[in-house]
């Protein structure tokens, strides 16, 4: 088990950011008998998901919906990694056409 330090080192998050997620209901870590923070390395690992999917544009309550489904649509992690990339090939194909716009706008200005 790790302290909230160890993770932010680890992952190189602020501690504050961490301790965010946790209050947006996004991690659950353990506590100890004084009430510190202990992740394990299943939360650590669900950490760096969150972390991918914050640097691929997905908002916090989309992360939140898809990690954490409701309790009427219980999800196998299998069939939850399905929707996440479909989510983010979504979302590639939206960076690429940018870009291509991006590019044809910059060559009509030349």
């Amino acid at each position: 088990m790790n302290s909230i330090g160890a993770v932010a080192d680890r992952t190189g998050l602020p501690v504050e950011t961490i301790r965010f997620y946790e209050t947006s209901g996004l991690l659950t870590p353990q506590r100890d008998r004084s009430g510190h923070r202990r992740y394990a390395e299943a939360d650590i690992s669900e950490l760096e998901v969150i972390q991918a999917l914050r640097q691929a544009g997905m908002s916090l309550k989309d992360i939140r919906d898809h990690l954490h489904p409701s309790a009427d649509e219980p999800y196998a992690r299998r069939s939850l990694a399905e929707a996440l990339m479909s989510v983010l090939d979504e979302r590639a194909a939206s960076l690429a056409r940018a870009r291509a716009l991006v590019n044809r706008w910059a060559g009509d200005r030349a």
